[in-house]
């Protein structure tokens, strides 16, 4: 059995300057292996608008509820149009051998950005893997949520 992620509550569909929405990763590992460092990463590729340039983040805001203290806390969400390697990331948290762990983020759209429809890619990347490490092994698990954004 191996590890796979998977998230819920999409897709998701915000309007621009209004309410985040909440959604869920689970992580879920698999009978292999423990993890000593797992981080869950986001990425989205760059959306055009039509008022300009766009808003750093494409004007979207991601966050994590920290379960310790119940607030959320803004997460990186990378935008670009390729993929950073799994050596450029650090931190993580650990997985045990057949564990499993659900975690609670939000997104929100800012007023400003643009409109339309993109991937948000999730990746959970083993941040202990060497730097030469295949892919398969620095990220062993992906999933993606389509977010769509629009004018009220």
């Amino acid at each position: 059995m191996s590890m796979y992620a998977s998230a819920t509550a999409g897709p998701l569909s915000l309007v621009r300057g209004g309410a985040a929405r909440e959604f869920t990763v689970t992580v879920n590992n698999g009978n292999t292996r423990a993890y000593s460092a797992l981080r869950v990463v986001f990425q989205m590729e760059m959306m055009i608008g039509d008022e300009g340039a766009t808003p750093p983040q494409n004007g979207f805001t991601l966050e994590r509820r920290d379960p310790a203290s119940g607030t959320w806390k803004t997460v990186e969400l990378r935008v670009a149009n390729d993929v950073q390697p799994h050596f450029l990331f650090s931190g993580g948290t650990p997985l045990a051998e057949e564990a499993a762990r659900t975690e609670r983020y939000r997104i929100r759209a800012g007023k400003t950005g643009p409109t339309g429809s993109t991937a948000l890619m999730i990746r959970l990347v083993d941040t202990t893997a060497p730097d030469d490490a295949a892919y398969e092994r620095g990220v062993p698990a992906a999933t993606s949520l389509m977010v769509t954004a629009r004018r009220d």
